[in-house]
Parts: C-alpha cells; sequence; structure tokens
C-alpha cells in the first residue's frame, strides 16, 4: 500500500542528502531497497517521505511482541530508524538478536548499541535465534550513542521506548542534558484504568502495575520530572492479539521479514509460559507514530507510585495517554506491512 521501490528508494536518498544528513551511497540506497524487497509490498504514489527520525530502545527477545515491532518500524520510510539500543536483563544477546534481523532485512546501515545488563527473571525465549547472529563484534554503548545523536540533533529525535526504562535512567545519571535534547519519549507501558487482560482475553476493569514500568520506575519519573514530552501506550490501549487467521496469512507469506518473524513466534510459542497467542503491545505505538488516529491521546496527569502503578491524579497533564485503540485499523496497518497480499484477503 505505502511501501518503497528501487525508484522509491533513490528518491528518499535524494530528499535526506538534501537536507544534509549523508551523502548518498551504494549502501544506503541498496539498505532501503533491500527491505521494500523483504516486506513484499508495492512502492506509493506521490512525493517521497522524510521519515521521522526515531531510536527504539527495546527488550527484544523475551516476549515477541517487540520483533514485530522492530520488523514493522524498518520495513516503514516513514520512520527513519538511526539506531536501535538494547535494554534491561541480558542486552548482549538482545543486541545479538537485533544485528541478526537487521541482517535478516538488509538493513545493516541502523546502529545497534548495547544498554547496561540488569537482573531479568523473564526467560529469554527467543535466545536460540539469537545466537545464530553472524556479527558478533563488540556493541557500542547504548547511553553514549543517544546522548551523541541528541546532541548533533536537538530536539529531533523520538525515543521509542519499548523496555523497561533503564537507558533513561543511565542517560539521567551520565549526562542529564542528553534527555532535554529529545524530542519526545512514545513508550509502551503503565496501566491507567484497565489491567492486564485475565487469560489474554478477558477485560479487567482495574489497572495493574505494568511490566516495563514497574521493572524501572525511575525512568518514568525522571521524563516526567524532566518535562520531556510523553506518548503513553498502556495496557488499556495495547493488548491486541494477533489471532490464528492473521498468524497463519504471516507465515505463509514468504518474505525474509515475515520468515524471520515465524521463527521468532515458533520460539516464544515453545518456551514462553503464558500464551501461543501474541499480545502486540510495542506494535501499537509505532503504527500510531504512522497513523496517528489508530489510537489518539488524551492530555492527562499521572504520577509513579512506589508500586510502579501509573495512576492519573489532577492537575497540569504532564503526559498525553492513548486510552483507546482502533483495532481495526491497527491490525490492518500490521498486516498491510507484514503480509500486503494478496489483495483482497480478509483482514
Amino acid at each position: 500500500m505505502r511501501w518503497v521501490s528501487v525508484k522509491a528508494a533513490s528518491l528518499l536518498c535524494a530528499a535526506v542528502v538534501a537536507l544534509g544528513r549523508f551523502e548518498p551511497t551504494a549502501g544506503t540506497t541498496a539498505a532501503v531497497a533491500t527491505a521494500a524487497a523483504a516486506s513484499g509490498a508495492q512502492p506509493p504514489m506521490g512525493q517521497p517521505v522524510v521519515g521521522l527520525p526515531v531510536i527504539i530502545d527495546t527488550d527484544i527477545g523475551d516476549d515477541i511482541d517487540d520483533a514485530f515491532a522492530l520488523t514493522i518500524a524498518l520495513l516503514d520510510p516513514r520512520l527513519d530508524v538511526i539506531g536501535i539500543t538494547t535494554a534491561w536483563g541480558d542486552t548482549r544477546t538482545r543486541t545479538l538478536l537485533v544485528r541478526r534481523l537487521l541482517a535478516t532485512l538488509g538493513r545493516q546501515n541502523v546502529v545497534v548499541a548495547q544498554g547496561p545488563a540488569t537482573p531479568n527473571k523473564t526467560l529469554f525465549t527467543q535466545k536460540k535465534w539469537a545466537m545464530g547472529a553472524a556479527n558478533t563484534a563488540p556493541a557500542p554503548d547504548a547511553i553514549d550513542f543517544i546522548r551523541d545523536q541528541t546532541r548533533k540533533r536537538p530536539g529531533e529525535i523520538t525515543l521509542i521506548a519499548l523496555a523497561p526504562l533503564t537507558n533513561i535512567e543511565a542517560l539521567q545519571r551520565r549526562d542529564p542534558d542528553a534527555v532535554h535534547k529529545l524530542k519526545q519519549v512514545v513508550l509502551m507501558g503503565g496501566s491507567i484504568y484497565a489491567g492486564y487482560n485475565l487469560g489474554g482475553a478477558i477485560p479487567v476493569a482495574q489497572p495493574s502495575a505494568e511490566y516495563n514500568v514497574v521493572s524501572a520506575p525511575q525512568g518514568l519519573r525522571i521524563l516526567l520530572e524532566f518535562r520531556i514530552p510523553v506518548k503513553m501506550f498502556p495496557l488499556d490501549s495495547t493488548q491486541i492479539k494477533f489471532d490464528e487467521v492473521r498468524r497463519d496469512r504471516l507465515f505463509a507469506y514468504g518474505s525474509p521479514a515475515s520468515d524471520a518473524l515465524t521463527l521468532l513466534y515458533h520460539q516464544w510459542r515453545l518456551y514462553n509460559g503464558w500464551s501461543i497467542t501474541p499480545t502486540l503491545f510495542d506494535a501499537v505505538p509505532v503504527i500510531s507514530l504512522l497513523q496517528p488516529s489508530s489510537c489518539p491521546v488524551t492530555p492527562m496527569r499521572i504520577t509513579v507510585d512506589e508500586h510502579g502503578y501509573t495512576r492519573p491524579v489532577t492537575g497540569e497533564p504532564n503526559v498525553a495517554v492513548c486510552l483507546a485503540n482502533d483495532e481495526n485499523v491497527t491490525q490492518h496497518l500490521i498486516m498491510d506491512t507484514l503480509a500486503p497480499e494478496p489483495r483482497g484477503f480478509p483482514q
């Protein structure tokens, strides 16, 4: 529906050069074109797209939703993924997983930077796939990478935070001014009025201590204290189920992207102890950046209590929160990105 071809990739590179971002090379043009081929989709009509510069902060490898979110972001030219930082738990193995995914998509031009390792009791379900990464060289430091990029482009970079905010905590300790240089933080995290669905399916009309926030609550407190623009996508709007019909369509699609997600899904399904149907929490903030109407935000004021709950309170708004997701629009965008053919297939 909107994907780049080789011609569109060349136009994209030309637009970026005009803005003074970098010199065109065969590698950069080929990287965009290869990503388009990985999606298997068709080029858009009209003017070329210059992507929103983003850094994605991820704890990929435990749950499966990070892999879906990263793949969607990497395949859509409306996002210029300048780097991916790994956070929380075994960040070294997460770095290897990201590298293998980038190689599969032909996006080795994207920097992968490793954040500080932390304790983590959640099983790394996709470790075996990660260990197949060809590039095992030491990775750059994630905190230095975020700091350096925000210094080069103050007020331009959006941080898409899909993990506990341990890298924000580390950035604040190392260079508090760098946090202020972010354009915004778009995060999956929190729980305002709705908690985790029972059994993954039955809605719960009371908040939960959501995993990302309760694991590193100080990271969100820092963003609120520093008055960084934050768009929050809590449990209220992110519990999107990737059902069997859609999985079958994706798994049969036969692109490098869909094949990688198929293998990662089956490792996740074998080793996770909670479900066979993925909940694509982390895809929702990415989709919202591509189509804001899919998850409209409401200004709110929240506080993070001592138990990691994100409590709404009265006063001046300090976040913009999506409380309700248009699931039909979100699911269509997911499928149009990852498996856009055959046309007319029910979504």
